[in-house]
Parts: C-alpha cells; structure tokens; sequence
C-alpha cells in the first residue's frame, strides 16, 4: 500500500527574553552622563569585545552595555545557533528595556559586524523604537548566497548532515582581524570566544546576512534614524563591495541622514585597533555633533578606488 508522505516542519519556542538569562556588561559614565550605547557583538565574539571602546567612552559622558547574544560568550547555551529572528527579537527587548528605566537618556545602538547586520534588522521590523541614532561599524553587510550559490548549496547540505562538526578556519584561510597584537593574543586564549564553530553556525551566519541584507537596502531607501557607518579599508573579514554597491545605488536617499567615515589603516575589529582611542573619539563626537566627516560622495570614492583585501575581492 502506497502512503502520502508530507514534511512537517516544527516550529521552535525560543525561551521570552524576559525569561533568558543574559550574560551582560556594562561600562558606566559619571553620573551626569546623558547617553547610553547598546552594544551588539560580532560573530563568535561576546559583550567582553566592548571593553576598550566603552572604557574610553566613559570620558566623553556615555555609558555602555552590551550583552551576549543567544549562543555566544558566557552564555549557558555558548556555541548553539539560533536564527535572526530570536536576536532581533532579544535586541529590541533590551532597547525598551532600558529606555524604560532611563527615559531621558539618548540610546544609541551599535553594531559591530554581525552584530550590525542585527541591528539594521531590529530596525526594520520594529519600527516603534525609541533611539536617537544608529552606529554600524564594519557590519556583516553581505549577500553571500547570491554572489555564491554553489558554495551555499554545498556548505547548506555539509551542514544538515553533520551540524556539530567544528572547524578552525585559522586552518584553511590566514586573515589579519586586527592590528592589535596584544588583543590578538588575550583573545587566542579567551575562553568565552567561540574559536571553532561548528557547521550549523557557519551556515546560520551566511542565513543571517543573506536576510539582512535585504533588510538593508530597505533601511538605505529612507535612514529611520541618523546613522554613522564606519568602514575599515583593510577589513579581511567582511568584502566591501556588496555595501559599496548598495550605498552607490541609494546614495540620494542616503546623504541627509547619513555619516559614512572610512578609516584606511584599519581592520575588520577597527574599535580594538591600535589606533582604537582616535576612532573611539571620532564616534564620541559624533554622538555628541562634534565631528567633521568627507560627503557621502568622497566616501564611496574611497570605498570604490581604495585596494581591496578581502580574498574574494583581490
């Protein structure tokens, strides 16, 4: 006897974040402070990857706190993947949360390369939020499966069958992430940084971007809030071209609301540079509308003319 066979695709309750508990840090200004920054981390990395910006930060009257994304740092649940959906939901908890208990303190949200493509997503499915601008630093902007449909395919298939199989990709590809040896090396031994994730992740990570980047040609179409993005030249880890090319195509619609300040000696984890308290300054003036930045048009010529160094651009 022949049966119908059907898929049946379950749907996961993920934990109210309400009820989750958060791993979190926070860097406080002085008392007279009268801005706070709500920091989301990058890809395997957790809040402790805001210690040296937040700390500089405090001197210019802004506090900072950052938590550790589901799956990631010092969280019990450290190295499962869970979709964007579960992060943006989990992010804007924390944004009404806190302007809540501070209602008149400014809230900037930051992103920091994963951490950035979260939050242009947060932004676009929640169009209530109470902030007073928008800080992407070197964001994980990037359409991987459409410039790579093979190797999504492939990488898609390798994960369902062997989800857990942990990679260092330290073995495969040598990057520069950051021009801070020392930081390089407290890092290598940090217990709480997800050093090789696994299969399921890595494909998770290419889900996120590939979502979020829809959502950013939807946030370039009309910037909600104003917004500084802060771009690395020398940045191994995210290519710049998919960015560039959106910034090009909506760069009308972009340049009343819009900072977009390029830093040429820099790496992808730019906020833990060498030269971390002059960037760290540049984004304390900014908040505070003390900054003098290139027109939206002189940026993207240096994002279009600089060298490239990501391995897919060279």
């Amino acid at each position: 006897m022949l049966c119908s066979c059907s898929i049946v695709i379950q749907e996961v309750n993920y934990k109210d974040p309400q009820r989750y508990d958060f791993k979190k840090k926070v860097w406080e200004a002085n008392e007279h402070d009268d801005v706070v920054i709500i920091a989301i981390h990058g890809y395997n990395d957790y809040s402790n990857s805001f210690q040296i910006p937040a700390t500089f930060l405090t001197k210019s009257r802004i506090s900072t706190v950052s938590f550790d994304l589901r799956g990631f740092g010092m969280n019990e649940d450290k190295g499962s993947w869970f979709p964007l959906s579960v992060h943006v939901n989990d992010v804007a908890f924390f944004i009404r949360d806190i302007k809540n208990n501070f209602p008149k303190k400014k809230i900037f949200l930051l992103g920091e390369s994963m951490g950035g493509a979260i939050v242009i997503s947060t932004l676009i499915r929640n169009e209530d939020l109470q902030i007073d601008g928008v800080i992407l630093v070197a964001p994980a902007i990037w359409n991987f499966s459409v410039m790579n449909p093979v190797k999504k395919i492939f990488l898609t298939t390798l994960s369902t069958l062997l989800p857990n199989l942990k990679l260092d990709g330290g073995d495969f590809i040598k990057v520069t992430a950051c021009n801070n040896v020392e930081v390089l090396k407290v890092l290598a031994k940090d217990k709480y940084f997800i050093h090789k994730p696994n299969l399921k992740s890595l494909n998770g990570i290419i889900d996120l971007m590939d979502e979020s980047y829809k959502d950013t040609e939807k946030f370039l179409n009309q910037v909600p809030y104003r917004t500084l993005i802060m771009l690395p030249i020398k940045d191994e880890i995210i290519p710049r071209k998919p960015l560039t090319k959106l910034l090009i195509d909506k760069k009308d619609s972009i340049k009343d609301n819009l900072t977009l300040a390029t830093f040429k000696n820099n790496y992808h984890m730019i906020l833990r540079d060498l030269e971390s308290e002059t960037i760290s300054k540049f984004l304390a003036d900014w908040i505070h509308n003390l900054h003098s930045a290139d027109s939206i048009e002189e940026s993207i010529n240096i994002l279009k003319n600089s060298k490239y160094y990501h391995i897919t651009e060279k």
